[in-house]
């Protein structure tokens, strides 16, 4: 299936053999920890001073730059074209760009409340943390501090505790950390999402010569939400700007490693099916069938790429994309203590991420007949 796959997709085996991301770890490490320093406040992560720039020059630096879409409509997202010209995509990617976030409930006392979802451990837990500000026609940093969460008889009550600068009561808030990498493991904060991002990011670079499909990738903002309301604004807007794809959609995010092993920290790319034990999207079983056919060829040839997440797989964009259209996949590198800043995650994996996407993409539109009669793939 592998080489069927490289004689439809031109140059895909020779981009995957010279890739910038796969070749070393060197540039990866590099243009992650880019991604991470960078401000991704959800809501505003689209802003010029904002993670969106970011992504641009990461992808002209991997000569994508004539694909990028800054904004894409009013929906606050960021996108890339591959392919041949036209509205209709036939795969949509979405891995989405901002992150864990906070707003001011008193900007005297300090108090926070929660844009997301609440993943520290203990009962107590102190992390650094910036507030952000739009200023002068930027997203820039108003102070540096400390955030405090603490469980108060069943209560979740947050603080931010200022250093330097001055919060405000318009600022967003985000924890802060710097990147450290060892031993071919990162660490910080903001990992959920940059591995998506990157991840996307590098699949298009393998993808960048494709004919015959139209795919797109976007970068989409406010997928983080309190998860008993709605979230993933920034991908749900998709349905009022786009024609539904003719094949689906692909949520590329970072996947919890899991206390029962699945999936593993080192075991490589994850590809996920079923998310929030069915509250969220279900992937059709003939592209189940499809991916893991192509991950038993792919662990044959490179035995630890690819690993069936078969626990439990948080929602993403998928929640608000699968009631549009399929979700024909859930893919991203695991990763450890989400929503804290002890993220963790080994940059091996992130490769194997970057070309599972890439090879599995390559599948799902359904350029070869025999793979699109056998999956049942036609439209």
């Amino acid at each position: 299936m592998l080489e069927t796959l490289y004689q439809t997709v031109p140059g895909l085996k020779t981009a995957l053999h010279t890739h910038p991301y796969l070749s070393g770890t060197e540039r990866l490490a590099t243009d992650l920890q880019r991604l991470l320093l960078a401000l991704a406040p959800s809501g505003g992560a689209w802003l010029p001073g904002a993670i969106a720039g970011e992504i641009y020059t990461l992808a002209a630096g991997l000569e994508l730059q004539d694909h990028f879409i800054p904004r894409l409509g009013s929906t606050g997202n960021a996108a890339l074209w591959l392919g041949d010209a036209g509205e209709r995509a036939d795969i949509i990617l979405s891995a989405h760009m901002d992150r864990p976030s906070f707003r001011v409930r008193d900007a005297a006392s300090g108090e926070l409340y929660p844009m997301c979802s609440i993943r520290v451990p203990g009962e107590a837990y102190r992390a650094g943390a910036k507030a952000l500000r739009f200023m002068d026609g930027r997203l820039q940093v108003s102070a540096r501090g400390n955030m405090l969460v603490e469980n108060h008889n069943g209560q979740t009550v947050i603080h931010f505790e200022t250093v330097k600068g001055e919060l405000g009561w318009q600022d967003s808030v985000v924890m802060d950390a710097p990147p450290v990498l060892r031993d071919g493991l990162i660490t910080g904060t903001g990992l959920d999402n940059c591995l998506g991002v990157i991840t996307a990011l590098g699949a298009a670079y393998a993808l960048r010569a494709l004919v015959g499909r139209r795919v797109l990738v976007v970068f989409t903002d406010l997928e983080e939400g309190i998860p008993d309301a709605y979230f993933g604004h920034g991908a749900a807007r998709l349905a009022g700007l786009l024609p539904a794809p003719t094949y689906g959609v692909i949520s590329v995010d970072a996947q919890t490693a899991g206390a029962d092993g699945t999936p593993v920290i080192g075991g490589g790319a994850c590809f996920g099916t079923v998310s929030g034990w069915s509250r969220g999207s279900i992937v059709p079983p003939n592209y189940i069938a499809l991916g893991a056919d192509l991950a038993g060829v792919l662990n044959t040839a490179r035995p630890g790429s690819v690993q069936m997440n078969t626990g439990y797989l948080s929602r993403s964009d998928d929640m608000p994309l699968g009631r549009w259209t399929q979700v024909l996949g859930m893919i991203g590198a695991p990763m450890t203590a989400p929503h804290t800043v002890s993220e963790s995650a080994a940059l091996d994996d992130v490769q194997a991420a970057i070309t599972w996407l890439a090879l599995y993409v390559a599948a799902a539109l359904a350029l070869d007949p025999t793979v699109a009669q056998k999956y049942a793939l036609e439209h």
